[in-house]
């Protein structure tokens, strides 16, 4: 009999592991990276089995392997048992899971990962090689193996204390460094070596032994080729290849199960009954090894009638032995399965062949009555009595709860407890479905918290949780019609109500909502007024579908929050147009900005006393080939509240820069001002990306000036002040633009390093009319005067304004009266023609 046949579904891995691998390879068509909440969910489970197997293993090789009359046993035994150890110490330690004494990452669990490989490799060479015999029985080899065991759990703790104190094994740039990929491949090497060797034993046995060893061999086999694909991950560890490699691991670690646990703590009772000796005859030694056995084992004959039971069974159902004892199997059946059990082992003992079976997903019940869940493995065997049946139960109760509180994450947030957004639009959908006609509207609100990111950033993460957690129990004190709330992301809460009235559908659901969090909530001893921007859409009238519901609710959130704190808005048809139109001119945008279709037209600033120009200020205007002319008024304020004003600021800076370089070569010089948004000025990289514009176009410094609004100093004023420093130090001039319509401080204009005000178009207007504003040009004008600031008044448009401002001693202008914004060309003719009367009148 050949050496070599491995059972069919283990020919069939072996057979499809080298197109596994060529799909796992990198560029293959398995070779993907899965979302690390599918990945940790998939990965938890799998190690857990591995752990179970191990502590089996563990627990049951000091007694199986002693019929090999191996004096080295018990290092298989504990070597599994600290195996266990490192895979449960590898899982916790995985980068996602939650911090496990030191903080995880991919370096620490796997350096737990080649631990537990290296003892598993080591207790399989012990297990499967041959060994001398005096090898064997020497007590110093023993030693030397348990302190090399000791030496593992000990290096293991240190990898959980402290994982920088060992080489590195990964690097999240490139991946797998070189020192673990050759502890793999030395690895994989030991495994070929125990291979080798249970082959060799293996031709030296019978058939009846060779069936228990065959199992092992599978095991080897898997092993090494499940090795292959720890190879092939490299900076994302989350890959389809190290999935793959954990299958294999849980393949591998099932037939060390089924030879171990399975076929080896049956064997002896099935060789006595083969003997024909009556199952009350077990001799001492085989009932010392049934008492011992991790899972329950009841023997019955043909009819169900129990004639024996160990102890792991008297502890798994509550019962004494002399209780079940002639008693039918179905009293450990909960009464509703008794009938159907009756029918099914009728049938399946119909069979002469004794064919194993093995059933999952079945329940027992313990004498108090109560459930638990268990896998049973049953084989039959004829004596000259009859048949007997051997059923192995195991209580799978805890694999089951932990299975469930998996899917129960899956689908919670784990915050605050509430369902999370998968789970809030499996339920959005099933209550849109289900909603009959004229039943009443399906509403929907999100409830975004204004202020939570101050709160995060001021008083730190675990405040903000807290607050978060109050929160959620807040809104889960909500009556009808409220009957579904979420945490759908970060600080966004959904609401479903279901047959709210149909006149106004949300008005109640709105009240209600806004009343739960007025009266604040307590984070310990400190109360926190909560404000939340809340977007309400209703079904059927908004959407007719629950993805288009979520839009409509989402939509009308953003114009809630658009209009600032604590404001509630209904979504409505005209409010959809509009946001579909906005990101229409959003899309467009970011296509004009890719293109580099925007443009820059310059206004020019002219000083009041001379009429020269002395510089310009780069306004951008875009016509797109869609749109037509788009006004700054519009496209400016999409582009700050899409995020696309870094890119458009980026634009008009490198605009700004190439003409400023042409007129250079011209031998025109100017300045010219560019505006910053609120949002660009706080980038930490803006000093440094305008100095290299600068230097790219080999201009000087002072060829360029920014302009920033008031609004863009008011939340962070120690980190504004150290960027116009970093602005001034650089060379160019800092502008204050629009000054008098936003929180105007004389603070500011004494810390900040500005060189010009500009008076905003407001005032000027109507300075000649209106005492009031000719007052506060004047007072703006005599302030910037003190403070050593040039005074530059905007929207110029008429004589009489400029012969005021002359006489109130203004320094520049710009606006119409001179000239609107021009685009490069005219600009060009107007700076050539500058140049020309200067040279003229000198």
């Amino acid at each position: 009999m050949p050496v070599w046949r491995p059972r069919g579904w283990v020919a069939l891995v072996v057979l499809v592991t080298p197109l596994l691998y060529a799909l796992a390879w990198p560029g293959g068509a398995l070779d993907f990276v899965l979302p690390r909440a599918v990945f940790l969910s998939m990965h938890t489970l799998l190690e857990m089995m591995a752990v179970v197997v191990s502590m089996l293993v563990a627990l049951t090789a000091r007694y199986v392997l002693d019929e090999r009359e191996r004096q080295l046993h018990g290092v298989v035994a504990a070597g599994f048992l600290v195996v266990a150890g490192m895979d449960v110490l590898h899982l916790l330690s995985y980068a996602g899971m939650p911090d496990f004494v030191t903080p995880n990452s991919t370096h620490k669990s796997v350096v737990l990962w080649l631990l537990g490989r290296m003892v598993a490799t080591g207790a399989l060479i012990v297990w499967c090689v041959p060994w001398p015999a005096a090898l064997e029985r020497s007590r110093a080899v023993g030693r030397a193996i348990s302190a090399g065991l000791l030496l593992c759990a000990l290096l293991g703790a240190a990898a959980v204390l402290n994982p920088q104190a060992f080489p590195s094994t990964f690097d999240p740039e490139t991946g797998l460094t070189p020192l673990k990929l050759a502890i793999e491949g030395a690895i994989m090497a030991c495994l070929t070596l125990a291979l080798a060797g249970q082959l060799w034993r293996m031709a030296a046995l019978d058939a009846s032994e060779r069936g228990d060893e065959e199992p092992v061999r599978d095991a080897l086999l898997l092993m090494l080729l499940g090795e292959f694909f720890f190879l092939l991950y490299g900076k994302e560890v989350t890959t389809s290849a190290n999935l793959l490699g954990h299958v294999y691991k849980v393949l591998a670690y099932a037939c060390l199960y089924h030879s171990v646990v399975l076929r080896r703590v049956q064997r002896p009772y099935l060789r006595m009954q083969q003997a024909r000796q009556d199952v009350e005859q077990h001799s001492a030694e085989y009932r010392e090894l049934l008492e011992l056995a991790p899972v329950g084992v009841v023997v019955t004959d043909g009819q169900g009638c129990i004639l024996l039971v160990n102890r792991a069974l008297e502890e798994m159902f509550g019962y004494a032995r002399t209780e079940l004892t002639g008693r039918p199997l179905e009293v450990l059946l909960p009464p509703a399965l008794c009938g159907r059990h009756r029918a099914h082992r009728e049938r399946w003992m119909g069979s002469e062949r004794p064919i194993p079976h093995r059933r999952n997903g079945l329940q027992g019940q313990r004498k108090d009555g109560t459930l638990l869940d268990v896998e049973v493995a049953i084989e039959k065997t004829r004596f000259a009595e009859g048949w007997r049946i051997t059923a192995c139960v195991s209580d799978v109760s805890h694999r089951r709860t932990h299975e469930a509180e998996l899917q129960h994450r899956a689908a919670h947030d784990l915050l605050t407890g509430l369902p999370n957004r998968w789970r809030f639009m499996d339920e959005l959908g099933r209550v849109v479905a289900s909603a009959r006609p004229g039943g009443g509207a399906v509403g929907l609100a999100l409830l975004d918290l204004a202020g939570f990111k101050e709160v995060n950033a001021r008083h730190g993460s675990a405040v903000a949780d807290a607050l978060l957690r109050e929160v959620a129990h807040a809104l889960r004190a909500a009556s009808a019609p409220v009957e579904f709330v979420a945490r759908v992301e970060g600080d966004v809460f959904g609401v479903i109500a279901r047959g709210v009235a149909a006149g106004e559908p949300l008005a109640a659901l709105q009240h209600q909502l806004a009343a739960l969090l007025a009266p604040g909530v307590h984070v310990g001893a400190t109360e926190w007024p909560v404000a939340a921007a809340m977007g309400l859409a209703a079904f059927p009238m908004d959407a007719a579908d629950a993805e288009g519901l979520l839009r409509c609710a989402e939509v009308a959130l953003d114009e809630s929050k658009r209009q600032g704190r604590a404001q509630a808005t209904r979504y409505d048809t005209a409010l959809g147009q509009r946001t579909q139109q906005e990101q229409r001119v959003q899309a467009r945008l970011q296509a004009a900005l890719r293109e580099g279709t925007l443009a820059l037209h310059y206004q020019p600033q002219v000083e009041v006393a001379s009429g020269r120009v002395h510089g310009f200020e780069a306004l951008v205007r875009w016509t797109d080939e869609e749109l037509g002319v788009v006004s700054p008024v519009v496209f400016i304020p999409i582009a700050e509240n899409s995020g696309l004003i870094g890119a458009l600021g980026e634009a008009v800076l490198v605009m700004a820069c190439r003409q400023l370089r042409q007129w250079r070569e011209q031998g025109l010089h100017t300045r010219v001002s560019i505006n910053l948004s609120p949002r660009e000025f706080r980038h930490p990289g803006l000093v440094a990306r305008i100095a290299q514009e600068l230097a790219r176009h080999d201009l000087p410094a002072s060829s360029l000036a920014v302009e920033v609004t008031e609004s863009a100093v008011i939340d962070d004023f120690d980190a504004v002040a150290e960027q116009l420093r970093a602005l001034v130090a650089l060379g160019l001039e800092v502008h204050l633009d629009d000054f008098g319509t936003g929180h105007s401080s004389l603070a500011w204009l004494r810390a900040f390093p500005i060189k010009a005000i500009k008076i905003d178009r407001s005032f000027v207007r109507d300075m000649v009319q209106d005492a009031n504003d000719e007052a506060i040009v004047r007072a703006v004008i005599g302030l910037g005067h003190t403070l050593g600031c040039q005074i530059v008044a905007e929207g110029v448009e008429r004589e009489d304004q400029l012969q005021r401002l002359r006489a109130l001693r203004c320094e520049a202008y710009q606006g119409w009266l001179f000239s609107p914004a021009l685009p490069a060309d005219k600009a060009t003719a107007l700076l050539r023609r500058e140049c020309e009367e200067a040279r003229e009148a000198g």
